[in-house]
């Protein structure tokens, strides 16, 4: 019986192993940047002047403006619907302010009897004087658009005589104006010539347009009498 004879074991090489990412070169990761953001909305012009205008009292521009702008919001939206509704809604209140002003004066103006004497006090704008009203306010300044009329049974700073406008169809400067108004009520102080000649004390006053007036159509030169020491009561004229 033969004995197997043993074998030397021949040594196997190695399995070999799956590769590996260690050392091979590796793409990087892509990266994503984020959308560029879109551009910042304006404040419509329209709306900003509207707003403006409405503070300073400019309203019939305010109120232009401000319809402008919100038309021009509705088909481009952009930031100013605030500025514009807010612009309108202060045109509005300025409109307001003045129409209640005029009311007040015309409310508080003075009551005259069928023969155009003021019998109850109130105030008139100086294009509204005739001759006989007594006033008071003539100093308070150089620049008289209304005045306190008051019948002239009470104290008063000034009587009217006259009224007249100048013959001039263009401005002919402030001294040419002062000199035809002076001219012109001395020629018409007809029934206070005789109180001025008694009391030296009284003085001939008149009030005459501006340049700025003038432009506006006020050719018109009202004269007064006027004591310069204070109040008078009655009428000067004889």
């Amino acid at each position: 019986m033969t004995e197997p004879t043993p074998q030397p074991l021949t040594p196997q090489p190695p399995m070999p192993q799956p590769p590996t990412d260690a050392g091979l070169p590796t793409a990087p990761a892509p990266s994503f940047a984020p959308p560029p953001r879109p551009p910042r909305a304006g404040t419509n012009g329209f709306a900003i002047a509207s707003f403006v205008l409405g503070l300073l009292g400019g309203f019939p521009l305010s109120v232009i403006f401000g319809i402008v702008a919100l038309v021009q919001l509705r088909r481009r939206p952009r930031k100013g619907k605030g500025l514009a509704v807010a612009g309108l809604v202060l045109s509005g209140v300025w409109v307001l302010i003045i129409a209640l002003a005029v009311t007040a004066v015309i409310v508080s103006g003075p009551e005259r009897n069928a023969a155009g004497e003021i019998t109850d006090p109130g105030t008139v704008t100086a294009t509204e004087l005739t001759s006989g009203d007594c006033v008071n306010g003539v100093r308070d300044g150089a620049s008289v658009t209304t005045l306190p009329a008051v019948p002239c049974t009470e104290p008063h700073e000034a009587e009217i005589f006259a009224v007249f406008s100048l013959r001039l169809t263009e401005w002919p400067g402030d001294e040419a104006v002062l000199d035809e108004a002076e001219k012109g009520c001395e020629q018409r102080i007809g029934g206070y010539e005789a109180a001025m000649m008694d009391d030296q004390t009284l003085e001939l006053m008149f009030l005459h347009p501006s340049v700025e007036s003038w432009r506006g159509g006020d050719h018109e030169v009202t004269c007064m009498v006027m004591d310069p020491k204070g109040k008078r009561t009655g009428s000067l004229r004889r």
